[in-house]
């Protein structure tokens, strides 16, 4: 039971006293402190912290004025349990919450006495019980200058349990505040005048508002049940931590003031806040402001599901950008985000992304992230990702008109990153026109919204909403200092002096040259580092500085290998660095490294924050992944795009005169290289640990995909043959389009003019089958059916008709599949025929089988079945030293549907028997569907049922 004491302090608050708190020094202290650590501002916020008790205690005096108040709060006190304290009366903007008991010695907040305030005459009553299984938040984004507590709290409290209400206007808070638990005003400010902010409330058992001065607070509360106002500005990661803590007092029974009290004590207990000097102790604890009307309980609520951190979710601040970005996409549609290298658009863009997705910005795997490409390349991944077989057997026309159903369907945001990479606007399908009037699509959908990133405004895109990515402000700056000097205790020491905030001022808040400067602080002074920035001119080439300096640590011989790891598209792929250390034409600085050699050499780059490891989870379906594809995944690391230029250039500074040749050897050698590479991941997929394979070609794609289309570019037809190998894996599993595209890019280079296919007896040839064929695939396997027939057409007027070869054969067979397709039965006839005819003639078997599988089933759709029979039963003599079981498969449930169609129960489960054999007869049944994907034909089910399973 709370003993509750209500104290009037009249319309105006107490009458003056010695010892009032100095409110000017106060704000200073809980919000400006942090940013001014040293010297004067070191001297002062000691000064204030210790005046905080003088004030305490001055308040305390000044409330606790008579004999019978000073009796009521001893009563309560020595009763031993929790104490409410009510301070009713007009705000007159003293902090209550730092009343301070003399004689105990401690704040009243944290010392079991929930302090609240009241307007004259409340009497709070019990508190209300308020139904509900599920803590509903509602969180208003009000642009202020207080940090949007949502985004550190989501990663607590649950994405499903918050939701940010859009447009963040009155009259959608009129339509949607009913049913929620909490109302949260994020972001500093409320979206309207009080008493109308007050009146759309309606009667909302808690509102949390952050910047919200007393009077505003007070003038909610007439509303709301309770009013928690963050009134000074609170480091967003400890105003998350009070909320969640909060919450879950809400969850587990607690009233509402409890919950503050709990809070509270949190912040208490973890006193360190980011500033400068590193973790700065700050009593901010009296922040939170209760307003109270009519406690509450929540007694159904249950426990939410915590949800993990994304392993990628570091992003520091940017709220400024963040409110842009919704004001922009909520209204626009759309919006560019532009500015250097290194700036953190891509990052930027990524954050706002889960953000967006997890407070339903977009549906449920509706971010979709596209590297920049033209128009028909943005349209395959928004249509690909979300439209299926469809999407994929449409033409170019038909895409777009799909694309823009979608977008007026499904609540989608698509990010298209890094438009600056592409060679030239002018170079896309249509020209600059067709992704601007794509992008203009997008953006007037009814739901749909297009987020780019790019180096520069990019003016040929129209009238698109465009935001300046510039450095990190003072406080993200610092908080990101923490989190890169968090792991160098050796640091801690430095960040004391002055020459630190010096060297934060010269970085300017620019995040890739903070990680690469900021860690020498473990064995070198501020001064230093200002040296070397000043070396390059501040402010005129932070990274070309930051990037020299991390050099310095490395030799020469470091430096060029670095230089070589630049020299990779994606990720830099250890072991095939070190196939290139074995051949002769290495330079010599790389000469007899093995993987484990470059491992420590590119973990020494780690150090410097010239390189990232790259993870990729080992754990497979059988277990921990072994062999050769385990060490794939262990030797991979990521180079930032913005510094490779500037790892060239200093490898070209280290090698001096033979630069030249050194760089064009060694780009000659990654060819070779990755191609050896690449037949091992290759021979991985197929016959080692595939689904281990598999990850690492996901994440290994960019850097194999470019150095391929160094090969085409390089005239290397054999390297480029052998790297296409492993691609085709992709495109032919989600990347279709990718492929297309590749295949296209690949023909362009290999065919003289007119379309003329290289003779096919050469490593140009056989580069261009191997392309044409593998795109003809995909076009069958998608329903492209007139595109397949084209590549099919393509390949055999390339093939000489003499000798007859395997690759003829199988042509000649495909022609069959795209005509049978097109219900041209008569051709089919003719060229499943024709295969056969050439198959038999080199006695190539899977040929055999095929074609007379297929003239089966030409045969069954003109209802021939005698003849269909005969051609299966061919197919099934011709498969059968092959062994082929999906081929037996095939027929044997071609001979069932012949079986069937006669009414021949006998015959037909003859067939399935066969089929499934050796299962016993009561698996008869489920055999046949694993096998085939289809329940027993019900003329072989009802046999199989007479004669007992």
């Amino acid at each position: 039971m709370v003993d509750r004491l209500l104290f009037d302090v009249g319309d105006d608050g107490p009458a003056p006293f010695a010892g009032s708190p100095d409110l000017p020094d106060l704000r200073w202290y809980l919000e400006d402190y942090r940013r001014v650590p040293y010297g004067v501002g070191a001297a002062r916020g000691a000064e204030v912290s210790a005046e905080l008790a003088e004030w305490g205690e001055a308040l305390f005096a000044a409330v606790l004025t008579t004999h019978d108040r000073r009796a009521a709060y001893q009563a309560a006190r020595a009763g031993g349990g929790p104490v409410e304290l009510v301070i009713r009366g007009r705000e007159a903007g003293l902090p209550w919450e730092l009343l301070r008991d003399p004689e105990r010695g401690r704040f009243l907040v944290l010392d079991g006495v929930a302090v609240v305030r009241a307007a004259p005459g409340t009497d709070p009553g019990p508190p209300a019980s308020v139904p509900g299984d599920r803590l509903r938040v509602l969180s208003v984004l009000s642009r202020g200058d207080h940090p949007i507590v949502a985004r550190p709290l989501l990663e607590r409290l649950g994405g499903d349990a918050l939701v940010v209400l859009r447009p963040p206007t009155l009259a959608r808070l009129r339509e949607a505040a009913a049913g929620f638990h909490v109302v949260h005003f994020d972001g500093g400010g409320l979206p309207g005048p009080a008493e109308e902010v007050a009146e759309a409330l309606g009667d909302v058992p808690l509102v949390i508002a952050n910047g919200c001065p007393p009077e505003a607070a007070a003038t909610l509360a007439g509303a709301a049940g309770s009013v928690v106002a963050l009134p000074y500005r609170l480091d967003p990661a400890a105003a998350a931590d009070f909320l969640s803590c909060l919450y879950d007092r809400l969850i587990a029974g607690d009233t509402v003031a409890g919950a503050v009290t709990a809070g509270r004590e949190r912040l208490a207990a973890r006193p360190g806040r980011p500033s400068l000097r590193g973790p700065l102790r700050l009593d901010d604890w009296l922040v939170p402001v209760h307003h109270l009307r009519r406690d509450a309980r929540f007694p159904g609520l249950r426990a939410h599901k915590a949800e993990p951190a994304p392993a990628r979710e570091t992003f520091v601040g940017r709220d400024d950008l963040f409110h842009e970005l919704e004001d922009h996409l909520h209204h626009r549609g759309a919006a560019l985000l532009h500015g250097p290298p290194g700036i953190g658009k891509t990052e930027l863009a990524e954050a706002f992304g889960r953000w967006w997705a997890r407070t339903g910005g977009a549906e449920p795997g509706g971010v979709v992230r596209h590297r920049a490409s033209g128009p028909d390349g943005v349209v395959a991944a928004l249509g690909l990702s979300h439209l299926g077989a469809e999407f994929a057997r449409a033409g170019r026309d038909r895409r777009r008109d799909l694309v823009r159903r979608l977008l007026g369907e499904r609540r989608l945001l698509l990010i298209l990153d890094g438009l600056d990479t592409l060679d030239s606007l002018d170079s896309l399908d249509d020209g600059p026109a067709a992704l601007r009037d794509l992008v203009a699509d997008v953006a007037a959908s009814e739901r749909g919204a297009v987020l780019i990133t790019s180096r520069t405004p990019e003016p040929r895109l129209g009238d698109l909403p465009r935001i300046e990515v510039a450095g990190l402000n003072a406080d993200d700056a610092t908080e990101y200092a923490d989190r890169l000097l968090a792991g160098v205790p050796q640091a801690a020491a430095r960040r004391q002096r002055w020459l630190f905030s010096d060297l934060m001022a010269a970085l300017a808040g620019h995040p890739l040259a903070m990680r690469l400067i900021l860690p020498r602080l473990a064995d070198t002074e501020p001064e230093e580092l200002l040296d070397a920035l000043r070396h390059r001119g501040l402010g005129r080439d932070l990274l070309g500085a930051g990037v020299h300096h991390a050099l310095a640590y490395l030799s020469a011989d470091e430096r060029r290998r670095l230089g070589a790891a630049a020299l990779f598209p994606g990720v830099v792929i250890t072991d095939v660095l070190a196939v290139l250390s074995r051949f002769w034409s290495a330079p010599d600085a790389f000469r007899g490294l093995g993987p484990a050699a470059w491992r420590s050499e590119l973990d020494r780059a780690v150090a410097t924050g010239l390189l990232t490891r790259v993870r990729v989870s080992t754990e497979t379906s059988q277990g921990l992944g072994t062999g050769p594809a385990l060490a794939m995944a262990l030797g991979m690391y990521a180079v930032h795009p913005a510094l490779r230029p500037y790892l060239v250039e200093e490898w070209r500074a280290a090698g001096q005169r033979g630069f030249d040749q050194e760089y064009a050897t060694t780009r000659f050698a990654l060819l070779e290289a990755t191609a050896e590479f690449a037949e091992r991941l290759h021979h991985q997929l197929t016959e080692g640990d595939a689904e281990l394979a598999d990850r690492v070609l996901r994440v290994q794609y960019d850097s194999l995909a470019g150095v391929f289309g160094s090969a085409l570019d390089g005239r290397q037809w054999r390297s480029a043959r052998r790297i296409a190998t492993v691609l085709t894996t992709r495109w032919s599993d989600d990347l279709d389009d990718e492929g297309r595209a590749w295949t296209a890019r690949g023909r362009r280079a290999l065919e003289f003019a007119g379309g003329l296919a290289p003779a096919l007896d050469g490593p140009a040839g056989e580069l261009w089958f191997a392309l044409v064929a593998g795109d003809a695939e995909r076009h069958l396997a998608a329903g492209r059916l007139a595109e397949a027939g084209g590549a099919y057409r393509d390949l055999l007027a390339a093939l000489p008709e003499r000798p007859a070869d395997a690759r003829l054969a199988a042509v000649q067979h495909q022609l069959g599949r795209v005509t049978e397709e097109l219900g041209e039965w008569d051709e089919a006839e003719k060229w499943y025929r024709t295969s056969l005819a050439t198959g038999e003639e080199i006695d190539y078997r899977p040929v055999m089988a095929g074609s007379c599988h297929g003239l089966g089933r030409v045969a069954c759709e003109r209802g021939r079945l005698d003849e269909a029979e005969r051609w299966f039963r061919r197919s099934l003599d011709a498969n059968g030293r092959l062994g082929d079981r999906r081929m037996t498969t095939a027929t044997c449930r071609q001979l069932v549907r012949v079986a069937e169609a006669r009414g021949d129960a006998e015959a037909a489960l003859d067939w399935v028997v066969r089929c499934v054999a050796p299962a016993g007869p009561g698996e008869i049944g489920d055999r046949w569907r694993e096998l085939t994907g289809e329940p027993l034909p019900p003329l072989v089910r009802d046999l199989v049922a007479e004669e007992g399973g």
